[in-house]
């Protein structure tokens, strides 16, 4: 479970992020929270979360000096800014301190499901071994663009996804990354796409409180009716159907691409 840091000058907002993280998203626990960018320097003398989310604007010191003063000391905390105001200047200076993410108030629960999937797969990507060591040159390259691929692809589940947008990512022919990924993983790209989709789909339903049109909007689908049959067709099963389900028969059929 991830430690996560609150700095908000609205308890009743604090409350409610609260609730949102550790209740209906999941995987998180608070282990603080202040009013101000002061009082969360105080605070992270003796508490070390793994990420922090923070508004701007606040009394004493607000968020942006928060996070100039953050990064002197603790330069790879995770820090997702939430803000009423909408101005690019607000952004642009948050972007210069190396926030992870920026979302507008009132806090739309998906986009704050997604902010926080983001750190879990980046957190995930930073601790696995690369394991390419001992590998030809050619075979190692063909990997590491398949690998970079299968990540651009977790980063997009919630949008459109296309063969010839990734080919256009890595740089290659779109027919021939259509052959490589084959090769390298024997699953078209269609296929992993999908079953990406399906297993992020199923993390949700399984860790999260989130409704079913929510965790269809987080897999891609804009379509609650697309996403459930897909679901179904994929599944056997219902979302509903899957998340009443007890743990240990829920990824039965999930096998790994």
């Amino acid at each position: 479970m991830y430690k996560l840091f609150l700095v908000e000058d609205e308890a009743l907002i604090r409350t409610g992020l609260r609730h949102l993280v550790e209740e209906v998203i999941g995987g998180y626990r608070v282990v603080g929270e202040a009013e101000n960018g002061r009082l969360a320097l105080e605070a992270l003398k003796s508490v070390m979360p793994d990420m922090l989310i923070t508004d701007i604007r606040m009394n004493e010191m607000n968020g942006i000096e928060m996070i100039k003063r953050i990064r002197d000391r603790y330069p790879d905390l995770y820090i997702v800014i939430l803000s009423g105001f909408a101005e690019f200047e607000y952004a642009k200076q948050a972007i210069k301190y190396g926030i992870s993410d920026y979302l507008l108030k009132p806090v739309d629960r998906t986009e704050l499901a997604q902010a926080l999937e983001d750190f879990k797969r980046k957190r995930t990507l930073r601790d696995a071994p690369s394991g390419d060591s001992d590998e030809g040159e050619a075979e190692s390259q063909g990997r590491q663009l398949i690998r970079k691929v299968k990540e651009l692809v977790a980063e997009r589940l919630d949008q459109e996804i296309s063969l010839q947008y990734m080919a256009e990512q890595v740089h290659l022919n779109h027919q021939y990354l259509s052959v490589l990924f084959k090769s390298e993983t024997g699953h078209t790209f269609t296929d992993y796409v999908t079953h990406s989709r399906m297993n992020r789909a199923k993390q949700l339903l399984k860790e999260t409180n989130l409704k079913i049109y929510e965790v269809g909007k987080l897999s891609g689908y804009l379509s609650s009716k697309h996403f459930m049959a897909v679901f179904k067709g994929y599944s056997g099963k219902t979302p509903s159907q899957f998340r009443e389900q007890p743990d240990e028969d829920r990824w039965s059929n999930s096998d790994s691409y």
